[in-house]
């Protein structure tokens, strides 16, 4: 009943920090003349977050959809786990 529980909240945490990253980005960007070296690091750490990171978002999803079901899961007995 709950077998993509697990990788669905992963997903949702991948693309949530995804988006807030990319929140800061856009703020870094903008107010980048005020303080170079700390919005170069905010903007380098939002390219670090999506190279390295937001990339497991398809796998995630794909582990999601391509699940058949709880069919894996409840194949096992409890006594196997």
């Amino acid at each position: 009943m709950f077998a993509a529980s697990v990788p669905y909240l992963k997903l949702a945490d991948v693309v949530v920090c995804g988006w807030q990253t990319a929140r800061a980005l856009l703020a870094a960007q903008a107010n980048r003349a005020s303080d170079t070296a700390f919005f170069d690091a905010k903007i380098a750490f939002a390219q670090c977050y999506a190279e390295h990171v937001l990339v497991q978002a398809g796998g995630l999803e794909a582990s999601i959809l391509g699940a058949k079901g709880n069919e894996s899961v409840l194949a096992l007995t409890k006594d196997e786990f």
